[in-house]
């Protein structure tokens, strides 16, 4: 049975990824756990190359994790140069849907899938607030759907 979480849309983003050894358990593959390291840094790199007219405030996150699923669907091994691809595959009013596969970059063989939806919170209330229009725009445009 294949669990691969299947992309809607062309990915438009992908980031390299530089293995390190303590990234690797002890039958040469990469760990379960570090995927999600993976995928942080992948989600980093997607909104901080969308072209937004706002400074992304680090220190007051907004956008928090609230659901994560992932399918692990053959292992990665130590030296094997991989990627994350990444997408928002769902931009709700107040919560998106991130997609994001990691791929062998030679091969193109799909690792892993991981599907993430984060809501917008405001630092302020500390409760669920739609997300700034801002942001929707530039998201919308890079993606090139709705």
């Amino acid at each position: 049975m294949n669990h691969a979480i299947e992309a809607q849309y062309p990915f438009k983003h992908s980031t390299t990824v530089q293995m390190r050894f303590n990234d690797i358990d002890s039958l040469g593959h990469v760990n379960n756990s570090v995927y999600f390291q993976f995928f942080d840094l992948a989600k980093t790199e997607y909104y901080a190359s969308i072209p937004v007219k706002a400074e992304i405030n680090w220190r007051k996150p907004s956008l928090i994790i609230a659901n994560v699923n992932c399918s692990f669907l053959m292992p990665t091994i130590y030296r094997e140069p991989i990627e994350v691809l990444t997408q928002c595959a769902h931009l709700g009013n107040k919560s998106l849907t991130m997609l994001q596969h990691v791929v062998n970059s030679e091969t193109r063989e799909l690792k892993v899938t991981c599907s993430t939806v984060l809501v917008n919170i405001d630092p302020e209330t500390n409760q669920p607030a739609p997300i700034p229009q801002v942001w929707r725009d530039a998201i919308t445009a890079f993606e090139g759907h709705d």
